[in-house]
């Protein structure tokens, strides 16, 4: 039996990852523009949390993955999230150590951290 190939396993167009890139770093635009036009929470709920929820899960993960080439899109995708979750985890715990809690803070630092990497990934060439 021959194992088989990153093409065969359908290794992520560079294409894909660009695109996918650009999306989370509008959605982490938006989700920083939220936060700033809504700091009550109030107006905008259902959007604002939707934009959070998506970038903080997939935002700082990508910014990380896009850096793997030539892997699994399973991986990539896994990656991705389990870097997600584990920064925001690591930041909400470095918050309640600190006992200085303010996520949208949080957020806003997170956005202007990982949206250059994210823009980076759409705009480089290979």
């Amino acid at each position: 039996m021959n194992a088989l190939s990153l093409s065969q396993l359908g290794a992520l167009s560079a294409e894909h990852r660009r695109g996918v890139a650009g999306a989370l770093a509008v959605v982490g635009v938006v989700a920083g523009v939220l936060v700033a036009l809504d700091a009550a929470g109030t107006l905008l709920g259902p959007v604002r949390a939707v934009t959070t929820v998506v970038f903080m899960i997939l935002g700082p993960g990508w910014a990380i993955a896009g850096f793997l080439r030539r892997s699994a899109p399973a991986l990539v995708w896994a990656v991705a999230v389990a870097v997600g979750c584990a920064v925001g985890g690591l930041g909400a715990q470095a918050m309640l150590a600190a006992g200085w809690w303010h996520p949208d803070a949080a957020l806003v630092l997170l956005v202007l951290l990982c949206v250059p990497a994210l823009v980076w990934h759409v705009v480089r060439r290979r």
